[in-house]
Formats: C-alpha cells, sequence, structure tokens
C-alpha cells in the first residue's frame, strides 16, 4: 500500500467515525428535545415566533437564514430568560444543536 493510498483509507475512516458520531449526537439531541424541550418546540405545524411571547418550533430554528450549529450551541449557553434553565452540560448543548441543525431543510410540521 503506497503513503497516498495509506492516507486516504485514513481520511475515509476518520470520515466515517466522524459521521457515526455525529449520528449518534443526533439520535442523543432528539430524544433530549423530545423529554425536556417537545412541549414547547416540538409540535406540529409550528413555525417561527409569532409576537414576543411566541414560541418558535425546532424545524423553525434549524431554517433561519444565518442559523449555524454554533449559533444553537451559543444560545443554550446563554440560558435564555424566557426558558427554563435545565443545566444543560456541553456534551448535551451539542447533542440537541445536532438535532436541530439535522431538521434544516424540513418543511414545518
Amino acid at each position: 500500500m503506497s503513503l497516498r493510498s495509506g492516507a486516504s483509507l485514513l481520511m475515509l475512516v476518520a470520515a466515517a467515525l466522524l459521521q457515526s458520531a455525529r449520528a449518534d449526537d443526533t439520535a442523543k439531541g432528539e430524544q433530549l428535545a423530545r423529554t425536556l424541550c417537545a412541549e414547547c418546540h416540538l409540535n406540529p405545524d409550528q413555525g417561527e415566533k409569532r409576537g414576543p411571547m411566541g414560541v418558535p418550533g425546532f424545524v423553525a430554528v434549524a431554517n433561519r437564514p444565518l442559523q449555524t450549529f454554533d449559533g444553537v450551541v451559543a444560545w443554550l449557553q446563554s440560558v435564555p430568560p424566557m426558558m427554563p434553565n435545565h443545566h444543560l452540560t456541553r456534551d448535551e448543548m451539542e447533542a440537541l444543536a445536532a438535532y436541530i441543525m439535522s431538521l434544516r431543510g424540513s418543511p414545518n410540521r
């Protein structure tokens, strides 16, 4: 095996491991969302918030024009005053962000 093909194989293995880790995070995030967030953020046909007291659905959050994984994590880290403080760990925040961003491109349900 040449050095080039060995490096390519290593990159493929690393990409597969990263993909698997992301899938695990997304599944963990979905479970957290269904346990902690569903009542407010996972309602059928829930879109973007309406009015100052409105609550956006996670599909709407994911589909905000400039939304990013890091943006969702930063929002969760800020412990927004309008949300309950669930005392999330960094891993839980990242898992929720992975789940929310997995909804990007989905129509509002």
